[in-house]
């Protein structure tokens, strides 16, 4: 990347991630005041409705959100007025229909007596494509410090009603509720921070060519929500709404911890390689090791650790009651690790419009992961989490090797990329494994003893086997200060 593209994806990776992790972390709070006050079958319900809402939003927006980063446009043309057009129709329609599905639904999970929570659910996709233009041409421009603030001030506000109704004595409605206010939050935010005006505008020779690209990156991302939600259907559905509680919380430490990075890098990675690639396209290969390493490096040995301590993480965020999700949690790192390196390097493909390669790759693991989490669910919600898990791993390798061969990265390059992560896992497991061994139970001392010997043995794995890897960090997170400062001052 030139210096001053390479300066400002340094900087949004930078504030993508603060704000990313920002949310999460007061999400993971809110949901632990929320897990002492509701029940699991509360949070069952919710993600019951958050699956159905995925559902109906699949492909709303026809891929219109990516193709505007896609294009690299300047300004405010009428092509993004035409992006806007389509999603709000589109989403219109879905909506109306939803609001006649939801009995059905609602009976498929066994909650017929929460149709009203469903419908009520299903408001969501309106309030949110009032907001996807807006926030596609934030990432277009990769301003991620002025994205922080509909992210932010969203969380804040579906933590403050959530929490708030839940101590009137509210159950799932309260989680529904504080969802509905959070999302309308975040679009009136996006639209004021961005002075983007909606027009319904319509034109068929530009809905056309933009369909071109939108087509992929629709079907990518209808892909990602079947396997993102197929296996809380087979809970839900199979094992009931106290399971899918139990499931679904156990997913949220791994989510701040694991996915908060991966899922910002890739969402600095997309417009960030769009650029370049219509800048400069000389440099993708090295770009896509170092972002590999550098990925790898964190996912893997925080999953490793999150995976050790999985018992009394849970315990000690959540509370005893909660304290049988601790395989899912085990699960769910494993599966936050792959997610974290394949969501960035997935990006380098949408970057150079061959996302369809991944939807074909989809294609063929989707119906794995389908029957395997079927076939897993007599076992219950621990070998369900495993399942999703492996075949996580198994998309994240594939994709790695995919982006080599595109790029013509020899294998044995993408595996010295990959090195100083595994060395780090090792210490890691060495670390809070021993730990593990010598101190049962899931007390909070036995958690931050743990915490310590993983970070401690990691360190030193690190360093023992494969010290170059600890300068090229400390180099890169200079780097990024010196990106956000410059930033900030307005010196590149």
């Amino acid at each position: 990347m030139t210096d001053g593209l390479g300066a400002a994806a340094r900087r949004g990776v930078v504030w993508s991630t603060l704000a990313y992790a920002s949310t999460k972390v007061l999400s993971l709070v809110t949901t632990a005041v929320l897990a002492r006050l509701l029940v699991p079958g509360d949070f069952g319900v919710l993600a019951a409705v958050l699956v159905f809402v995925a559902f109906v939003e699949l492909g709303g927006d026809l891929g219109m959100r990516a193709t505007v980063i896609y294009e690299q446009e300047r300004g405010i043309s009428d092509r993004v007025h035409v992006a806007f057009t389509l999603n709000l129709a589109l989403i219109g329609v879905l909506t109306v229909a939803a609001l006649a599905l939801a009995p059905l639904i609602a009976g498929f999970f066994g909650l017929e007596h929460e149709v009203w929570l469903f419908r009520l659910g299903v408001l969501a996709l309106p309030l949110r494509a009032l907001g996807n233009v807006s926030d596609a041409l934030l990432l277009r421009e990769l301003a991620f410090r002025r994205r922080m603030i509909p992210e932010i001030g969203s969380s804040i506000v579906k933590a403050t009603v959530s929490i708030a109704l839940a101590l009137t004595g509210a159950g799932a409605e309260a989680l529904v509720i504080g969802l509905l206010a959070g999302t309308a939050t975040w679009s009136t935010l996006q639209l004021a921070l961005t002075g983007y005006r909606p027009r319904l505008r319509f034109d068929r020779a530009v809905a056309r060519s933009m369909a071109g690209y939108g087509v992929g990156a629709s079907l990518l991302e209808v892909a990602a929500v079947i396997a993102n939600s197929v296996d809380q259907i087979v809970v839900g559905r199979v094992l009931g709404e106290r399971a899918l509680g139990l499931y679904s919380v156990a997913y949220k430490i791994p989510e701040l911890g694991i996915s908060a990075v991966g899922w910002n890098v890739s969402q600095v990675a997309f417009p960030a390689l769009s650029r370049k690639r219509t800048d400069d396209a000389g440099d993708l290969g090295r770009a896509t090791l170092k972002l590999l390493r550098l990925q790898a490096l964190f996912a893997v040995p925080v999953a490793t650790g999150t995976a050790v301590l999985a018992g009394p993480l849970i315990v000690n965020v959540f509370g005893e009651k909660w304290a049988s999700g601790a395989g899912v949690l085990a699960a769910a790192a494993t599966m936050a690790a792959g997610q974290g390196i394949a969501f960035p390097i997935g990006d380098l493909f949408k970057a150079v419009g061959r996302q369809r390669r991944l939807v074909m790759l989809n294609v063929v693991l989707l119906p794995v992961l389908i029957a395997g989490v079927i076939l897993a669910a007599d076992a219950g919600i621990t070998a369900i989490a495993w399942t999703r898990a492996a075949v996580s791993v198994t998309f994240a390798m594939t994709v790695v090797a995919m982006a080599g061969r595109l790029l013509a990265i020899p294998p044995r390059e993408t595996l010295r990329a990959a090195w100083p992560a595994i060395a780090a896992a090792i210490g890691v497991l060495a670390g809070a494994g021993f730990v593990r061994l010598i101190w049962h139970g899931d007390g909070l001392g036995v958690l931050l003893v743990g915490a310590a010997a993983a970070a401690v043995g990691g360190l030193l794995a690190l360093r023992l086997l494969a010290g170059h890897a600890l300068g090229e960090v400390i180099e890169t997170l200079r780097g990024g200060r010196r990106a956000t400062y410059a930033g900030q001052t307005g010196v590149e």
